[in-house]
């Protein structure tokens, strides 16, 4: 096992007149539970499985890209099923009656 001296010894052999001194400290990273019905949870590991990648970084890369389709979206477009469009349709002719 390494000890503590041995990496001290490591670090304190190198030049380090070069190096640069960084000292802004990065952004914590949060965490969100979320509960997936068993299908999706398969599905979702299977895709990661299939792109050789893990289910945690599977999902970071489709809230990006649907934050992002959000965002370049025209303002005031929406996106719904053709089931919400059919009920919202025959609730405003009910309405309008």
């Amino acid at each position: 096992m390494t000890e503590n001296s041995d990496i001290r010894a490591a670090l304190e052999d190198r030049d380090w007149a070069g190096a640069e001194v960084v000292t802004d400290r990065p952004r914590a990273k949060i965490v969100h539970s979320v509960r997936l019905p068993a299908e999706w949870s398969e599905a979702l590991e299977a895709e990661a499985d299939r792109r050789g990648t893990t289910p945690s970084r599977l999902m970071q890369d489709y809230i990006v890209a649907g934050l992002q389709h959000d965002a370049a979206a025209p303002e005031g477009t929406v996106t719904i099923s053709r089931a919400a469009l059919h009920r919202a349709i025959d609730a405003a002719l009910t309405n309008a009656a």
